[in-house]
């Protein structure tokens, strides 16, 4: 179940159809809430990650970090680790999961749609105990458009085409599909990817404008764009 300012996110149909799942993942992005949280996460600088910076100037002990490279996830316990983070995520998609009850965290490098289910069924196995009281907040940063959502107005109402290619679109309406199926509650606090996260350049290719983020202890585990 997805949940958007403790709103949930509902299709029309169980299993939801590729059509509304386009048509949702079109929502999200245009979502106030998420469109405030992207421009600032957006405008956030995505400077090198620093021990010195990230520990605090006068600092003795160092941080502890969890780096997350491509195709991995990791389980975080906020009183064993401090900063956790990953990179070089171009069409990629990294997701981060925070389970309100208990703190932990779990965070993914996602390449792949063929992934996803299985991928996030491993994330949520040591911060969600089945009980679906638990609340989660979700962070999806990544990807680019390499492939946009196209929205065509009929006269009878408006609908969602997606020009299914490249790879960031295809892993992203997995993610959202794969999320609106399952039971748990995730709260989506930041929905930074495909045309957020996208610059053109002279001739209008298109590339990423964010490509690492990292969760700290110290900025109470919100998201903010780092390069390891």
């Amino acid at each position: 179940m997805i949940l958007v300012d403790d709103v949930p996110v509902v299709p029309g149909s169980d299993p939801p159809s590729p059509s509304q799942v386009l048509e949702i993942l079109a929502a999200l992005t245009d979502n106030p809430t998420l469109l405030s949280a992207s421009h600032s996460f957006r405008n956030t600088p995505e400077k090198r990650f620093s021990i010195s910076e990230e520990s605090g100037l006068g600092s003795i002990t160092q941080p502890k970090c969890v780096y997350v490279f491509q195709r991995e996830y990791a389980i975080v316990d906020p009183a064993l680790v401090d900063v956790v983070g990953t990179d070089e995520a171009t069409t990629c998609v990294g997701l981060v999961i925070r389970n309100r009850s208990n703190g932990k965290i779990s965070i993914a490098h996602l390449d792949s749609p063929a992934i996803v289910e299985m991928g996030l069924a491993q994330m949520l196995s040591q911060i969600f105990y089945h009980d679906l009281q638990d609340e989660m907040d979700v962070h999806v940063i990544g990807g680019f458009e390499d492939a946009s959502l196209k929205r065509i107005n009929h006269s009878d109402g408006s609908e969602i085409h997606g020009k299914v290619g490249g790879y960031s679109l295809p892993l992203c309406i997995k993610l959202i599909e794969t999320l609106l199926r399952r039971q748990e509650k995730f709260h989506i606090q930041t929905f930074f990817v495909l045309g957020h996260n996208t610059r053109r350049d002279a001739d209008g290719r298109a590339y990423p404008i964010i490509t690492g983020f990292l969760v700290s202890r110290d900025i109470q585990w919100v998201c903010i764009p780092r390069l390891f």
